[in-house]
């Protein structure tokens, strides 16, 4: 089974695609299981739960930050606040690192306070970088990172070099939100990765 943890700005029905591949997929988080895949905020959760012992047999992280950083979120959290939203989706689409990517969102769907303490709780900035302590992940991890996000393209071949039982996957026609651009190439990276787990 795949415990599979959302970005921000996520559905647990993002993931549907994995099942529709086969993959037994449940979208809420356990402290432990048969694997753990996190992407990008989710990412950096999955990564914090395991640090702080989760118990997995393995994990996927899809252009997840390890590094320290010291950008904020809060002007991002205010306009989540207060902005229109249909403003709001077509500014934070257009950030770069998306690529030209949209993923259309239902303001229905979300509580906007919550969305503005997510960015201010679990943004990089808030939380504890990973990267001293990915020595520390004894299980095998699986990288992934679109080709044209460079800078999670970095994130992912340092994390990849410091885990010590890490595999490292740079998608190519992808930028930051991997799994929707190309989703075959994450199934099938997962179907290598994973084997006969």
């Amino acid at each position: 089974m795949i415990v599979a943890l959302h970005g921000f700005l996520g559905t647990g029905r993002d993931w549907d695609f994995l099942a529709e591949a086969g993959f037994d997929v449940v979208t809420t988080f356990q402290p432990h299981g048969d694997v753990l895949l996190g992407y990008s905020m989710g990412g950096r959760l999955a990564l914090q739960a395991l640090l702080n012992g989760a118990r997995y047999k393995a994990a996927v992280f899809i252009s997840t930050r390890v590094s320290a950083t010291t950008e904020t979120r809060e002007e991002w959290a205010r306009r989540f606040e207060t902005d229109d939203w249909a403003t709001l989706m077509r500014d934070w689409d257009a950030q770069p690192l998306f690529g030209g990517h949209s993923m259309p969102r239902r303001e229905a769907d979300f509580d906007r306070r919550e969305l503005a303490h997510q960015l201010r709780e679990w943004s990089p900035a808030a939380l504890p970088p990973a990267e001293p302590r990915l020595h520390e992940l004894a299980l095998p991890t699986l990288w992934i990172a679109g080709a044209r996000d460079a800078k999670y393209v970095a994130e992912a071949k340092r994390a990849a070099a410091l885990a010590p039982n890490a595999r490292l996957e740079i998608v190519e026609g992808a930028a930051h939100r991997v799994p929707w651009e190309r989703p075959d190439a994450v199934v099938a990276s997962l179907r290598r990765f994973l084997g006969g787990r």
